[in-house]
């Protein structure tokens, strides 16, 4: 049976694997895969996230979040505006350019996904699926008690 040393490398290695494919195919576009997370993460709200809920669901620091949203708003992808309601705070939202490349992004994610379930079956994904949820239940739960 695995250790835990075991599953943590399997995992950093499955991560940086798929960081690699993203990047590769989000090249053309000229976007790193910090980038096209970003993209990814905006293209399903409609009105924007705001900077820092951004930074959490990428587990991405505040300030390299600053310096990759800045780097998209510079490439005319994202338009940043402050919060009525903190004025320190950015909500950030996808230009018309970048709806444009909205298919290019979401299949470079959709490559990732397809090449990494070769080989397994839909019931062994919902199984896997399911032990996801789980594991996430678990550390979210425990990280909420500290």
């Amino acid at each position: 049976m695995p250790d835990e040393r075991d599953i943590w490398i399997r995992m950093n290695a499955i991560l940086r694997s798929a960081r690699q494919i993203v990047h590769s195919e989000l090249e053309s576009l000229d976007l790193s895969h910090s980038e096209g997370d970003i993209l990814f993460h905006l293209l399903s709200a409609n009105d924007g996230i705001s900077q820092e809920t951004l930074a959490e669901r990428l587990d991405i620091g505040k300030a390299a979040i600053s310096r990759t949203v800045g780097s998209l708003e510079s490439k005319g992808f994202i338009r940043r505006a402050r919060l009525p309601e903190d004025s320190r705070a950015y909500r950030v939202a996808l230009t018309p350019k970048a709806r444009k490349i909205g298919k290019p992004i979401d299949d470079a994610y959709r490559k990732v996904y397809d090449i990494a379930l070769t080989g397994i079956d839909k019931s062994e994904f919902s199984g896997f699926d399911r032990f996801l949820g789980v594991v996430h239940r678990n550390l979210d739960e425990w990280e909420s008690k500290k």
